[in-house]
């Protein structure tokens, strides 16, 4: 058995909050905590590979508050340890609303003209990611293996490999990398800190074998002394596999939580409420690289040039808060909500709404039973990093019907080779795919669900976990 697994990223599994100045923690439903969860308690009931499990990431709360309602300095869940971090005051929003999410974010989705140049955002970056390679140096201990999520902790590999040059390290990201030509824009500094910072992982994972193949390519023409061998780049007499290593879903547990009663019961009450009549589901963060503004506009195209099935599709569209404290967002999030007032004042009638707009967080249950009564799923991101909403659509489809409308820039495209692909620019592309899928014979509908569903049955998150670890113990040795 090895020693303990240190899982690092941005947000822990659990919300602080304080309430009555007492500490309560709140379940995360991020992709990530909910993906970790669903490998580690299997791990831990079959006695696996490693003695413990730690997650290390930033806080809600701040170190006075979290001294004041907590006798230790981590806490204690079912099936890991929680290690809360300290980035504060000023650096934390530098760190996270300026470098992350005002440069990182949109370049790396293709934005560059949102990415905002500050030198202090990049220091801001490089300090909170020494605060957390401090952290984890302090927790760690011969033989263990620290795991390191996404774009918030990009300079930390090489930070670690230099503290501790024998130590276990991998790395994934969970957003898009971009081709060399784009990720060049960024100031030679900041570039080269980040191929650098990656390169000081034995593993270096992505979601699909372009983002690897564009993280190589940046490698070879801007790191000098670098050599590619196959999937690894050497580099100092190391080796760094890189290679991609699709996130999934837990398969099973979307099933089964689209079967039970209670949700079945809720599946019936959301046809009746709007009178069988067909409907069209999107759910995603409210974030500009979700193209919810074309889609608005696509659904509205598909009216107009067919009238008759006014009063007989609803379009239901879920958003979830995100970065409200970020300007680009709140302006995203005002330009939806006047173009559904638009769209429903010009369309709508006294006993029809066309579009049902939700901007909050739901329960799973309730998520699986608005995926088990969508009779299509429309998903057209201009660029995603993976995106489970798709395979859990597909994943709660228990009597193998529905239709998937899906981005081919979504990283998902590379598998759900079944789904209906469009572009998510073209909103006449987009109209004629709502058509398609409305119209689509019940038979092909099953064919294609089926087979998707196939595929997600076979590549599990828990398989994705495994893969990856795999991946991480075979390549240790240094050339």
């Amino acid at each position: 058995m090895q020693g303990k697994l240190i899982i690092v990223s941005y947000r822990l599994p659990y919300r602080f909050t304080v309430t009555e100045g007492k500490l309560k923690v709140i379940p995360s439903t991020g992709g990530l905590a909910t993906a970790l969860h669903s490998y580690f308690e299997k791990e831990k009931a079959n006695e696996g590979n490693f003695e413990s499990f730690h997650w290390v990431g930033v806080s809600d709360i701040s170190k006075r508050t979290f001294e004041r309602v907590s006798s230790n300095n981590f806490l204690q869940d079912n099936n890991f340890t929680l290690h809360p971090t300290f980035i504060e005051g000023r650096d934390s929003d530098l760190f996270y609303n300026g470098f992350c999410n005002s440069v990182l974010w949109p370049l790396f989705h293709y934005f560059p003209s949102y990415v905002i140049y500050e030198e202090h955002f990049y220091d801001a970056y490089y300090n909170a990611n020494q605060i957390m390679c401090d952290k984890i140096v302090d927790l760690y201990t011969p033989g263990d293996t620290i795991w390191i999520h996404d774009y918030h902790f990009m300079l930390l590999p090489e930070m670690l490999r230099k503290a501790l040059p024998n130590a276990v390290i991998g790395f994934f990201l969970h957003i898009p990398f971009p081709s060399f030509e784009l990720f060049r824009i960024l100031p030679k500094t900041w570039r080269i800190g980040i191929l650098h910072g990656l390169l000081g992982a034995n593993v270096a994972g992505f979601h699909t074998d372009d983002y690897a193949s564009h993280f190589r390519d940046s490698v070879q023409h801007m790191i000098e002394g670098s050599q590619e061998n196959s999937d690894c780049i050497c580099l100092n007499q190391r080796e760094t596999l890189v290679r991609s290593f699709p996130i999934s879903i837990d398969f099973d547990k979307f099933q089964n939580v689209s079967s039970l009663s209670v949700v079945k019961r809720e599946v019936k009450k959301i046809k009746n409420r709007f009178n069988n009549n067909k409907l069209i589901l999107s759910v995603d963060r409210l974030d500009y690289t979700k193209a919810i503004i074309n889609r608005l506009e696509s659904f509205e195209l598909f009216l107009q040039q067919n009238p008759k099935y006014k009063e007989q599709v609803n379009y239901i569209l879920l958003l979830v808060p995100s970065r409200d404290g970020i300007l680009k967002y709140r302006e995203n999030k005002r330009e939806v909500e006047t173009l559904i007032s638009r769209i429903n004042g010009l369309h709508g009638s006294l006993t029809w709404t066309p579009i049902i707009y939700q901007y909050r967080s739901i329960e799973l249950r309730k998520l699986v039973a608005l995926y088990s009564a969508s009779d299509i799923a429309l998903i057209t991101p201009v660029r995603d990093g993976m995106n489970l909403v798709a395979k859990e659509y597909v994943a709660s489809r228990t009597d193998s019907s529905g239709v998937l409308i899906l981005s081919e820039t979504a990283g998902c495209a590379n598998e759900l080779h079944e789904a209906i692909m469009v572009n998510p620019n073209d909103r006449h592309e987009i109209a004629s795919s709502i058509l398609q899928a409305i119209t689509q014979p019940i038979e092909e509908q099953r064919n294609r669900i089926s087979k998707m569903q196939n595929h997600l049955r076979q590549h599990t998150v828990n398989q994705w976990v495994t893969e990856f670890m795999q991946k991480l113990m075979s390549n240790l040795v240094e050339i």
